[in-house]
């Protein structure tokens, strides 16, 4: 073996251009990016120039080189070169700091270099919001709608306190009772009484209740306070016989129906994935059964997130076929969970399994449909933007730090 192969190619090396490894590397890279072989013969033919010194000689060359080639092939040495260009630009800014702005999103907040350095450029993560781009298209007239976990209450209520056109369909709230006190209350949290629903497949179900495709089972379990607890929207009520229950299962279908056809933008607050469902007919429930239902009739699952992107997919496809007009905010709902199932994990570890999983699963949801669904960064806010954000037990999140979660989403999605 000669001694040029046996030494360490040196990337940063003025002599790196004269290299036929250096040649190699780039030429093999362009392979793999997907381009033919005639886009790639013209910067062959630069490199056996042998007067390449620099990439702008490289792009000379190849120009140079395009122009004696026939038409097509003009045209496969074009499109070469602009891709070497655009991927020498996108890589050489990826992390520049240009602006104050840059100086926000891009560097991670609190960095001490920056605060001895540069004061004005310094980022509190205490005091940041966490977005880049401003959507605002919700106005005081936008009809809009939440649901989901415990969290999602807060995004319904401060919605209402702030006078925006929150759906209510189903209303709880006592006559007379005053709005500026709604966040201390369990009243008004969706636009109808669907109650809290944990796992996205209960969510998808609630879809498909509200636009007449599922018709859960009338079930129901009994407590000894005398109310009766509805497995799907875990919601308790108290009637004098079954025909109460009856009534209230017909009256919230239609409830629901109208007020998803009314929304034209739709909160979901995703929980946990951890989840129950009856084997019998795999309907899930909204939240964890606990010792309220025979063991034998459910089973337990961990939603992956191939499970969660589908359930999105079929919520989104089948609201957008009522509403087509619909668009969708997604976010991750805070809150750990209070007990876990798995046998493999401590609940910590098995909580974060759980928040990593539905934060992937709603990434890959809004990629798929941009201008029409949104990620909101609810969870992010309150993990690492809210000082001290918890509550004593640790779970539940203080007033403060709903603040900051809200202030983020006026800043995001409120037109006013």
């Amino acid at each position: 073996m000669d001694e040029q192969a046996q030494a360490p190619l040196d990337l940063s090396g003025p002599e790196v251009w004269r290299d036929p490894r250096y040649h190699t590397i780039i030429l093999e890279g362009l392979r793999r990016d997907g381009l033919g072989a005639d886009a790639i013969e013209p910067v062959r033919m630069a490199f056996a120039e042998g007067a390449i010194g620099s990439n702008e000689d490289l792009y000379e060359a190849i120009d140079r080189i395009a122009s004696g080639m026939p038409a097509a092939r003009r045209d496969a040495a074009a499109a070469v070169l602009r891709h070497l260009r655009g991927v020498a630009a996108v890589n050489a800014a990826s992390y520049r700091i240009a602006t104050a702005e840059d100086a926000r999103t891009v560097h991670w907040p609190n960095a001490r270099d920056v605060l001895e350095r540069d004061s004005e450029a310094y980022v509190d993560i205490h005091a940041d919001l966490f977005y880049r781009t401003c959507h605002a298209f919700i106005t005081r007239s936008t009809p809009i709608g939440s649901a989901g976990s415990c969290f999602a209450k807060r995004i319904a209520q401060h919605l209402q306190m702030w006078g925006y056109n929150y759906v209510i369909e189903e209303d709880d709230l006592p006559e007379g009772y005053p709005l500026e006190s709604l966040t201390d209350t369990e009243y008004r949290m969706a636009p109808a009484r669907m109650g809290t629903l944990f796992n996205v497949q209960s969510m998808l179900q609630m879809v498909e209740r509200a636009f007449g495709s599922r018709r859960p089972d009338m079930l129901i379990s009994t407590h000894s306070d005398g109310a009766w607890l509805d497995p799907f929207r875990y919601v308790r009520s108290r009637y004098s016989d079954t025909r109460g229950y009856v009534d209230d299962y017909e009256r919230h279908s239609r409830a629901l129906n109208r007020a998803l056809l009314r929304c034209e933008v739709f909160v979901f607050t995703l929980g946990l994935t951890e989840a129950w469902y009856f084997a019998h007919s795999g309907d899930y429930t909204s939240v964890t059964p606990c010792n309220r239902i025979n063991p034998l009739l459910l089973r337990m699952k961990t939603l992956s997130v191939e499970e969660n992107v589908a359930a999105l997919e079929s919520m989104y496809e089948l609201y957008r076929s009522h509403r087509p007009d619909i668009k969708f905010i997604i976010s991750v709902s805070p809150i750990p969970l209070r007990r876990t199932f798995s046998k493999d994990h401590h609940i910590v570890v098995a909580n974060n399994l759980s928040k990593a999983t539905l934060v992937v699963a709603a990434h890959r949801f809004v990629d798929r449909h941009p201008g029409r669904a949104y990620y909101f960064p609810a969870y992010e806010m309150v993990m690492y933007g809210a000082k001290d954000p918890w509550e004593a037990d640790r779970r539940h999140v203080t007033k403060d730090a709903v603040s900051r979660v809200m202030s983020l989403f006026r800043a995001m999605f409120l037109a006013e």
